[in-house]
Formats: structure tokens, sequence, C-alpha cells
């Protein structure tokens, strides 16, 4: 009954943050980067497997890789090999208030890629409050800041929107 509601407030709000937001654009590849900020959705083992797969690829090409999942759920599992905060660490519209959330917000990355194919609302919150000089993520319907969007296919997951980052991103040639 609250959903749409919730929904509408969330978007509201959205457009408000992106309308006060000033940020320094400038384009990285994946070769130009040298700090890379991934936000994904951690719910899903699968999700979570290929997100953290992509986050160790970037490691050992020598980037600087800061990481934070979502757990859709009340109560995180415990014991996971990265930073992260669950739905109980969020606002009635979706807003993170955990500290690990605002911590990863104050970073300022080359390249910020937003690992989210379900549109959640917290990590599209964070996106659009990154500082981040380029950001990367899945096509979605609601306002956003990204610089390139991805559109995939039904049932792809991370691991192919990963691969067609990497061909684009490839096709940069930077001065």
């Amino acid at each position: 009954m609250f959903a749409p509601l919730r929904a509408l407030l969330f978007k509201k709000a959205l457009r408000s943050l992106l309308a006060s937001q000033k940020r320094n654009r400038q384009v990285h590849t994946l070769d130009s980067a040298r700090t890379v900020g991934v936000l994904f959705d951690a719910t899903s083992e699968t999700a979570r497997r290929e997100s953290l797969e992509f986050v160790h690829s970037l490691e050992k090409q020598g980037k600087k890789v800061s990481a934070l999942g979502f757990f859709n759920v009340k109560q995180a599992p415990e014991n996971q090999p990265f930073d992260l905060f669950f739905a109980k660490e969020t606002s009635w519209l979706g807003k993170p208030k955990s500290e690990k959330a605002a911590d990863f917000v104050k970073q300022k990355f080359d390249l910020l890629l937003t690992l989210n194919p379900d549109e959640l609302p917290p990590l599209e919150w964070l996106a659009a409050q990154s500082q981040s000089a380029f950001k990367i993520g899945f096509a979605t319907s609601r306002p956003n800041d990204f610089d390139i969007q991805l559109e995939t296919p039904e049932g792809k997951g991370i691991r192919y929107f990963t691969e067609q980052l990497a061909l684009y991103l490839g096709k940069i040639v930077l001065k």
C-alpha cells in the first residue's frame, strides 16, 4: 500500500539531490582509473560472487578498489569479506544511514561502478551522492547522474554487464 508513495517520494528526493550536485566530470577507462568504487547488490549469492570476482580482477590490475555491498534483508550475514550495509540501516525512503555508506560516499573515485540491476534505492542514492569523476551503471528509469548507462538483456547478470563495460570502455581513446 505504501510502496508507490515511498517510490514517488524517493524519486522526488533523488531529483532534489541531483539538482544540488556539482561534480567535476572526467572521462576514465578501466586502464586510466587509479581508484575505483564498486557499489553492488550482495543479496543473491550469484550477484555477490560475480561482483567480487570483478573487484578482484580490478585489484589484480593494480587498481585501488573500494567495494560496498548492500543486503536487501533486515539482517546481513556475518563474516563477509567486504564492507556492507543492509535494509535495516536505511530510512523509510531507502536512503542509507550506515557509517560505512557515509564513508564510501566521502571518497572521490576516478571511476564509480554501480552494479545494481534491480534498481535498489539505497544503491541509487549512494551513486547519486558520490562525487566520483566518472560514473557508470545499469540503465535505469529513475533520475540518475551516470555518465554511461549500459542496458543489459533480461536474465543477464553482473558478469555480462562487466564484459560489456570492458568492451565499451576499451573503445574510448583518451588524449
